[in-house]
Protein backbone atom coordinates (compact mmCIF):
# COMPACT_ATOMS: atom_id res chain seq x y z
CA UNK A 1 0.00 0.00 0.00
CA UNK A 2 1.36 3.40 -0.98
CA UNK A 3 1.65 6.08 1.67
CA UNK A 4 0.58 9.74 1.50
CA UNK A 5 4.01 11.07 0.46
CA UNK A 6 4.35 8.54 -2.35
CA UNK A 7 0.82 9.23 -3.57
CA UNK A 8 1.43 12.97 -3.55
CA UNK A 9 4.68 12.55 -5.49
CA UNK A 10 2.81 10.42 -8.05
CA UNK A 11 0.18 13.11 -8.40
CA UNK A 12 2.66 15.95 -8.71
CA UNK A 13 4.88 13.96 -11.07
CA UNK A 14 1.96 13.21 -13.37
CA UNK A 15 0.80 16.83 -13.35
CA UNK A 16 4.19 18.30 -14.19
CA UNK A 17 5.06 15.61 -16.75
CA UNK A 18 1.96 16.15 -18.88
CA UNK A 19 2.06 19.93 -18.49
CA UNK A 20 5.71 20.16 -19.56
CA UNK A 21 4.99 17.79 -22.44
CA UNK A 22 2.09 19.98 -23.57
CA UNK A 23 4.23 23.13 -23.39
CA UNK A 24 7.20 21.65 -25.28
CA UNK A 25 5.01 20.17 -28.05
CA UNK A 26 3.04 23.39 -28.49
CA UNK A 27 6.08 25.69 -28.56
CA UNK A 28 8.27 23.53 -30.82
CA UNK A 29 5.55 22.66 -33.35
CA UNK A 30 3.89 26.08 -33.59
CA UNK A 31 7.21 27.91 -33.85
CA UNK A 32 8.24 25.54 -36.63
CA UNK A 33 4.91 26.09 -38.40
CA UNK A 34 5.32 29.87 -38.28
CA UNK A 35 9.03 30.16 -39.05
CA UNK A 36 9.52 27.45 -41.70
CA UNK A 37 7.75 26.04 -44.73
CA UNK A 38 6.88 22.36 -44.67
CA UNK A 39 6.74 20.15 -47.74
CA UNK A 40 2.98 20.29 -47.65
CA UNK A 41 2.05 23.39 -45.65
CA UNK A 42 -1.69 22.70 -45.50
CA UNK A 43 -1.29 19.13 -44.26
CA UNK A 44 1.46 20.24 -41.85
CA UNK A 45 -0.82 22.89 -40.39
CA UNK A 46 -3.62 20.34 -39.93
CA UNK A 47 -1.26 17.86 -38.26
CA UNK A 48 0.33 20.44 -35.96
CA UNK A 49 -2.89 22.20 -34.92
CA UNK A 50 -4.63 18.87 -34.41
CA UNK A 51 -1.73 17.52 -32.39
CA UNK A 52 -1.58 20.61 -30.17
CA UNK A 53 -5.33 20.37 -29.63
CA UNK A 54 -5.07 16.70 -28.71
CA UNK A 55 -2.26 17.49 -26.25
CA UNK A 56 -4.52 19.97 -24.49
CA UNK A 57 -7.27 17.32 -24.27
CA UNK A 58 -4.75 14.72 -23.09
CA UNK A 59 -3.29 17.03 -20.44
CA UNK A 60 -6.71 17.94 -19.06
CA UNK A 61 -7.84 14.32 -19.11
CA UNK A 62 -4.76 13.02 -17.30
CA UNK A 63 -4.87 15.70 -14.61
CA UNK A 64 -8.63 15.76 -14.03
CA UNK A 65 -9.94 12.40 -15.13
CA UNK A 66 -7.07 9.98 -15.85
CA UNK A 67 -9.23 7.79 -18.08
CA UNK A 68 -7.66 4.40 -18.97
CA UNK A 69 -8.27 4.90 -22.70
CA UNK A 70 -6.24 8.11 -22.91
CA UNK A 71 -2.85 6.38 -23.03
CA UNK A 72 -3.60 3.98 -25.95
CA UNK A 73 -5.28 6.73 -27.98
CA UNK A 74 -2.39 9.09 -27.27
CA UNK A 75 0.12 6.46 -28.39
CA UNK A 76 -1.73 6.05 -31.70
CA UNK A 77 -1.84 9.84 -32.20
CA UNK A 78 1.88 10.28 -31.41
CA UNK A 79 2.85 7.42 -33.75
CA UNK A 80 0.72 8.99 -36.47
CA UNK A 81 2.44 12.36 -36.04
CA UNK A 82 5.84 10.68 -36.28
CA UNK A 83 4.84 8.93 -39.50
CA UNK A 84 3.41 12.17 -40.87
CA UNK A 85 6.90 13.63 -41.26
CA UNK A 86 6.45 13.05 -44.99
CA UNK A 87 4.13 16.11 -44.85
CA UNK A 88 5.54 18.14 -41.94
CA UNK A 89 9.28 17.86 -42.65
CA UNK A 90 11.09 20.93 -43.86
CA UNK A 91 12.71 20.47 -47.34
CA UNK A 92 16.44 20.92 -47.31
CA UNK A 93 16.74 20.73 -43.52
CA UNK A 94 20.32 20.20 -42.51
CA UNK A 95 21.13 16.69 -41.50
CA UNK A 96 22.39 17.78 -38.07
CA UNK A 97 19.24 19.75 -37.22
CA UNK A 98 16.69 18.37 -34.75
CA UNK A 99 13.09 18.52 -35.96
CA UNK A 100 10.15 19.46 -33.77
CA UNK A 101 8.88 15.89 -34.15
CA UNK A 102 12.01 14.53 -32.47
CA UNK A 103 11.71 17.11 -29.68
CA UNK A 104 8.07 16.13 -29.19
CA UNK A 105 8.85 12.40 -29.26
CA UNK A 106 11.64 12.86 -26.70
CA UNK A 107 9.54 14.74 -24.15
CA UNK A 108 6.57 12.41 -24.68
CA UNK A 109 8.48 9.19 -23.95
CA UNK A 110 9.97 10.81 -20.83
CA UNK A 111 6.52 11.94 -19.67
CA UNK A 112 5.18 8.41 -20.21
CA UNK A 113 7.59 7.12 -17.55
CA UNK A 114 5.90 9.32 -14.91
CA UNK A 115 2.34 8.11 -15.42
CA UNK A 116 2.55 4.65 -17.01
CA UNK A 117 3.55 1.28 -15.54
CA UNK A 118 7.02 0.00 -16.39
CA UNK A 119 5.92 -2.44 -19.12
CA UNK A 120 3.50 0.00 -20.75
CA UNK A 121 6.12 2.76 -20.63
CA UNK A 122 8.68 0.50 -22.33
CA UNK A 123 6.23 -0.61 -25.04
CA UNK A 124 5.18 3.00 -25.68
CA UNK A 125 8.82 4.05 -25.99
CA UNK A 126 9.52 1.34 -28.57
CA UNK A 127 6.39 2.24 -30.58
CA UNK A 128 7.25 5.96 -30.63
CA UNK A 129 10.90 5.24 -31.50
CA UNK A 130 10.00 2.91 -34.39
CA UNK A 131 7.36 5.36 -35.67
CA UNK A 132 9.81 8.26 -35.54
CA UNK A 133 12.60 6.40 -37.32
CA UNK A 134 10.17 5.12 -39.96
CA UNK A 135 8.74 8.59 -40.54
CA UNK A 136 12.20 10.20 -40.73
CA UNK A 137 13.43 7.67 -43.30
CA UNK A 138 10.25 7.86 -45.39
CA UNK A 139 10.49 11.66 -45.39
CA UNK A 140 14.13 11.33 -46.51
CA UNK A 141 15.13 14.02 -44.04
CA UNK A 142 17.97 11.91 -42.71
CA UNK A 143 19.53 8.65 -43.78
CA UNK A 144 19.68 5.58 -41.57
CA UNK A 145 23.25 6.22 -40.49
CA UNK A 146 22.23 9.48 -38.85
CA UNK A 147 18.55 8.88 -38.02
CA UNK A 148 19.09 5.68 -36.07
CA UNK A 149 21.73 6.99 -33.59
CA UNK A 150 20.01 10.29 -32.89
CA UNK A 151 16.56 8.71 -32.80
CA UNK A 152 17.73 5.93 -30.53
CA UNK A 153 18.66 8.58 -27.97
CA UNK A 154 14.92 8.71 -27.34
CA UNK A 155 15.21 5.29 -25.70
CA UNK A 156 18.05 6.55 -23.50
CA UNK A 157 15.96 9.53 -22.45
CA UNK A 158 13.07 7.21 -21.59
CA UNK A 159 15.37 5.01 -19.47
CA UNK A 160 16.75 8.05 -17.64
CA UNK A 161 13.21 9.34 -17.09
CA UNK A 162 12.14 5.99 -15.63
CA UNK A 163 15.20 5.95 -13.37
CA UNK A 164 14.43 9.46 -12.11
CA UNK A 165 10.82 8.50 -11.47
CA UNK A 166 11.87 5.41 -9.52
CA UNK A 167 14.27 7.48 -7.42
CA UNK A 168 11.51 9.99 -6.64
CA UNK A 169 9.10 7.22 -5.65
CA UNK A 170 11.75 5.56 -3.52
CA UNK A 171 12.24 8.85 -1.69
CA UNK A 172 8.51 9.15 -1.13
CA UNK A 173 8.33 5.56 0.12
CA UNK A 174 11.20 6.22 2.52
CA UNK A 175 9.48 9.39 3.76
CA UNK A 176 6.28 7.39 4.37
CA UNK A 177 8.20 4.79 6.35
CA UNK A 178 9.86 7.44 8.48
CA UNK A 179 6.54 9.17 9.02
CA UNK A 180 4.89 5.88 10.02
CA UNK A 181 7.78 5.11 12.36
CA UNK A 182 7.52 8.58 13.91
CA UNK A 183 3.75 8.23 14.28
CA UNK A 184 4.23 4.87 16.00
CA UNK A 185 6.79 6.38 18.39
CA UNK A 186 4.42 9.27 19.13
CA UNK A 187 1.55 6.87 19.77
CA UNK A 188 3.67 4.77 22.11
CA UNK A 189 4.87 7.90 23.90
CA UNK A 190 1.30 9.17 24.24
CA UNK A 191 0.16 5.81 25.61
CA UNK A 192 3.06 5.72 28.06
CA UNK A 193 2.37 9.30 29.14
CA UNK A 194 -1.32 8.56 29.62
CA UNK A 195 -0.49 5.41 31.56
CA UNK A 196 1.90 7.31 33.83
CA UNK A 197 -0.68 10.06 34.31
CA UNK A 198 -3.33 7.48 35.23
CA UNK A 199 -0.96 5.80 37.64
CA UNK A 200 -0.04 9.09 39.30
CA UNK A 201 -3.69 10.11 39.48
CA UNK A 202 -4.61 6.80 41.08
CA UNK A 203 -1.69 7.02 43.53
CA UNK A 204 -2.66 10.59 44.34
CA UNK A 205 -6.27 9.50 44.95
CA UNK A 206 -5.01 6.65 47.13
CA UNK A 207 -2.84 9.11 49.06
CA UNK A 208 -5.75 11.53 49.48
CA UNK A 209 -8.06 8.85 50.88
CA UNK A 210 -7.00 5.57 52.50
CA UNK A 211 -3.36 6.53 52.99
CA UNK A 212 -4.22 9.87 54.58
CA UNK A 213 -6.79 8.25 56.89
CA UNK A 214 -4.36 5.52 57.97
CA UNK A 215 -1.62 8.08 58.56
CA UNK A 216 -3.93 10.07 60.83
CA UNK A 217 -4.71 6.92 62.77
CA UNK A 218 -1.00 6.08 62.98
CA UNK A 219 -0.22 9.63 64.12
CA UNK A 220 -2.64 9.27 67.02
CA UNK A 221 -5.32 11.63 65.70
CA UNK A 222 -7.85 8.86 66.37
CA UNK A 223 -6.56 7.22 69.50
CA UNK A 224 -9.89 5.50 70.12
CA UNK A 225 -12.84 4.38 68.00
CA UNK A 226 -14.33 7.46 66.32
CA UNK A 227 -17.57 7.72 64.36
CA UNK A 228 -15.98 9.97 61.77
CA UNK A 229 -13.22 7.43 61.17
CA UNK A 230 -15.54 4.64 60.06
CA UNK A 231 -17.49 7.04 57.85
CA UNK A 232 -14.28 8.32 56.32
CA UNK A 233 -13.04 4.79 55.66
CA UNK A 234 -16.27 3.99 53.78
CA UNK A 235 -15.90 7.17 51.72
CA UNK A 236 -12.25 6.42 51.02
CA UNK A 237 -13.22 3.03 49.62
CA UNK A 238 -15.90 4.59 47.43
CA UNK A 239 -13.47 7.18 46.06
CA UNK A 240 -10.81 4.58 45.26
CA UNK A 241 -13.33 2.40 43.46
CA UNK A 242 -14.66 5.42 41.53
CA UNK A 243 -18.24 5.16 42.81
CA UNK A 244 -18.73 8.66 44.12
CA UNK A 245 -17.39 11.21 41.67
CA UNK A 246 -19.27 12.48 38.59
CA UNK A 247 -17.23 12.39 35.40
CA UNK A 248 -19.23 14.37 32.82
CA UNK A 249 -21.06 17.67 32.56
CA UNK A 250 -21.03 20.52 35.03
CA UNK A 251 -21.67 20.39 38.76
CA UNK A 252 -22.06 22.73 41.72
CA UNK A 253 -18.72 22.90 43.52
CA UNK A 254 -20.05 24.13 46.88
CA UNK A 255 -21.90 21.00 48.09
CA UNK A 256 -19.11 18.81 46.73
CA UNK A 257 -16.55 20.67 48.86
CA UNK A 258 -18.66 20.30 51.97
CA UNK A 259 -19.16 16.61 51.31
CA UNK A 260 -15.46 16.00 50.57
CA UNK A 261 -14.38 17.19 54.05
CA UNK A 262 -17.46 16.09 55.95
CA UNK A 263 -15.53 13.59 58.07
CA UNK A 264 -12.22 15.41 58.45
CA UNK A 265 -11.67 15.88 62.23
CA UNK A 266 -11.38 19.67 62.04
CA UNK A 267 -13.58 22.64 62.73
CA UNK A 268 -13.93 24.34 59.35
CA UNK A 269 -14.87 28.00 59.03
CA UNK A 270 -16.54 28.26 55.60
CA UNK A 271 -16.79 31.34 53.43
CA UNK A 272 -18.69 30.19 50.38
CA UNK A 273 -20.85 31.71 47.65
CA UNK A 274 -24.31 30.29 47.00
CA UNK A 275 -23.06 28.11 44.15
CA UNK A 276 -20.14 27.73 41.75
CA UNK A 277 -20.71 25.79 38.53
CA UNK A 278 -17.68 23.99 37.13
CA UNK A 279 -16.85 21.00 34.91
CA UNK A 280 -17.08 17.84 36.99
CA UNK A 281 -13.44 16.87 36.47
CA UNK A 282 -12.28 20.27 37.75
CA UNK A 283 -14.60 20.10 40.75
CA UNK A 284 -13.18 16.68 41.64
CA UNK A 285 -9.62 18.02 41.47
CA UNK A 286 -10.51 20.97 43.72
CA UNK A 287 -12.29 18.72 46.22
CA UNK A 288 -9.39 16.30 46.45
CA UNK A 289 -6.92 19.16 46.73
CA UNK A 290 -8.99 20.64 49.58
CA UNK A 291 -9.19 17.28 51.32
CA UNK A 292 -5.42 16.86 51.12
CA UNK A 293 -4.83 20.39 52.40
CA UNK A 294 -7.09 19.82 55.42
CA UNK A 295 -5.50 16.42 56.06
CA UNK A 296 -2.13 18.16 56.21
CA UNK A 297 -3.58 20.59 58.75
CA UNK A 298 -4.68 17.66 60.91
CA UNK A 299 -1.33 15.91 60.62
CA UNK A 300 1.14 18.78 60.79
CA UNK A 301 -0.37 22.12 61.84
CA UNK A 302 -1.10 21.28 65.47
CA UNK A 303 -4.46 23.10 65.43
CA UNK A 304 -8.06 21.88 65.30
CA UNK A 305 -9.51 24.57 63.00
CA UNK A 306 -9.02 25.86 59.48
CA UNK A 307 -10.60 28.46 57.23
CA UNK A 308 -11.91 27.57 53.76
CA UNK A 309 -12.88 30.32 51.32
CA UNK A 310 -14.19 30.06 47.76
CA UNK A 311 -14.12 32.99 45.34
CA UNK A 312 -15.62 33.07 41.85
CA UNK A 313 -15.15 36.37 40.00
CA UNK A 314 -16.35 35.09 36.63
CA UNK A 315 -12.84 34.63 35.26
CA UNK A 316 -11.22 32.62 38.03
CA UNK A 317 -12.35 30.18 40.72
CA UNK A 318 -10.14 30.08 43.80
CA UNK A 319 -10.37 27.73 46.79
CA UNK A 320 -8.12 28.69 49.69
CA UNK A 321 -7.34 26.83 52.92
CA UNK A 322 -5.82 28.78 55.80
CA UNK A 323 -4.62 27.58 59.19
CA UNK A 324 -2.77 29.32 62.03
CA UNK A 325 -0.59 26.37 62.97
CA UNK A 326 3.10 25.57 62.94
CA UNK A 327 3.78 26.37 59.32
CA UNK A 328 6.82 25.15 57.40
CA UNK A 329 9.42 26.21 54.85
CA UNK A 330 7.99 25.52 51.32
CA UNK A 331 11.49 25.57 49.80
CA UNK A 332 12.31 22.35 51.64
CA UNK A 333 9.66 20.32 49.79
CA UNK A 334 11.62 17.83 47.67
CA UNK A 335 8.95 17.51 44.97
CA UNK A 336 8.88 13.69 45.00
CA UNK A 337 5.99 13.02 47.36
CA UNK A 338 2.28 12.63 46.71
CA UNK A 339 1.14 15.29 49.17
CA UNK A 340 1.58 18.89 48.16
CA UNK A 341 3.42 17.89 44.96
CA UNK A 342 1.15 15.31 43.30
CA UNK A 343 -2.13 15.53 45.16
CA UNK A 344 -2.35 19.30 44.93
CA UNK A 345 0.16 20.97 42.60
CA UNK A 346 0.33 18.40 39.79
CA UNK A 347 -3.41 17.75 39.84
CA UNK A 348 -4.19 21.45 39.40
CA UNK A 349 -1.58 21.76 36.64
CA UNK A 350 -3.18 18.88 34.72
CA UNK A 351 -6.52 20.68 34.92
CA UNK A 352 -5.02 23.88 33.51
CA UNK A 353 -4.98 25.59 36.90
CA UNK A 354 -2.37 26.23 39.57
CA UNK A 355 -1.70 25.84 43.26
CA UNK A 356 0.10 28.40 45.42
CA UNK A 357 1.46 27.46 48.84
CA UNK A 358 2.35 30.21 51.30
CA UNK A 359 3.83 29.28 54.67
CA UNK A 360 6.56 30.06 57.15
CA UNK A 361 7.56 28.42 60.42
CA UNK A 362 5.30 29.66 63.21
CA UNK A 363 3.05 31.67 60.86
CA UNK A 364 0.60 29.06 59.63
CA UNK A 365 -0.07 27.93 56.06
CA UNK A 366 -2.30 29.03 53.21
CA UNK A 367 -2.91 26.84 50.15
CA UNK A 368 -4.73 28.49 47.24
CA UNK A 369 -6.12 26.42 44.37
CA UNK A 370 -7.01 28.38 41.23
CA UNK A 371 -8.72 27.43 38.00
CA UNK A 372 -9.62 29.82 35.15
CA UNK A 373 -13.04 29.49 33.55
CA UNK A 374 -11.73 27.53 30.55
CA UNK A 375 -12.18 23.94 29.39
CA UNK A 376 -10.07 21.53 31.42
Amino acid sequence: MTGPAERELDRVGLRYAVMIRCAVVAVSSLVTLVTTTARQPAMAAVVIVGFVGWNLVFTYGMIRRRRPWLMPVDLVVVAGVCLAQVWTAVPGMRVDRVSWVLAAASIIVVAYQFHAPVLLGAVATVVVLVAYLTGAVLAKVQDWTFAVPIGSWVAVEAALGRGLYLLVRRGGRRADREFARGAQVRREAAVATARRADEREYLAALHDTASATLLMVGAGVAAKPEAWLSHQAVRDLDVISGQTDPVDGEVDLVPMLRHAVEHVPLRVDWRLPANVTLPAVVAIALCRGLREALTNVVRHAGVDAAEVAVVDNGELVAVSVRDHGRGFDPTRINGHGYGLTASITERMTRMGGRADITSAPGEGTEIRLEWPHEPA
